[in-house]
């Protein structure tokens, strides 16, 4: 039964392709024209996508570059941070140390005033009679 359904079925194909006269080339042809009009050539498409896939590469490759940027610089700020703190701390032992160094010049320069009013003293009194016995 079921070969006899695909042979009628056949045989209704044949027959409907022998009684049909062939189509008018033209409209295919005007059809053919107006895809042909809204394509572009072969070369240009493939040069195209070259273009683009170099450019999406480059793309990817800087945001790579820039993802390693980051997570190296996420691992340096803790170390940036750690000196700016140890350099404020040394800033402000220096101006301590420069505050001393200040008075320290001051009592220096007294010291050095009181050693010229002594050796003046000296040189117009003489040297001192220490320990020496009274008459």
């Amino acid at each position: 039964m079921r070969t006899l359904a695909v042979t009628l079925a056949f045989a209704l194909t044949l027959a409907s392709s022998l009684s049909c006269k062939p189509e008018d080339p033209a409209p295919l042809e005007a059809e053919r024209a107006k895809l042909l009009e809204s394509t572009v050539p072969k070369d240009d498409y493939w040069r195209e996508v070259e273009r683009k896939g170099s450019a999406l590469k480059t793309q990817k490759a800087a945001a790579q570059r820039s993802a390693r940027a980051a997570a190296d610089r996420a691992q340096i700020e803790p170390a940036i941070e750690q000196m700016r703190k140890a350099l404020a701390d040394a800033k402000q032992v220096n101006a301590q140390v420069e505050e001393q160094v200040a008075g320290l010049d001051a009592q220096s320069k007294k010291l050095h005033a009181r050693q010229q009013e002594l050796e003046s003293y000296l040189a117009r009194t003489g040297p001192p009679d220490v320990g020496a016995k009274k008459p």
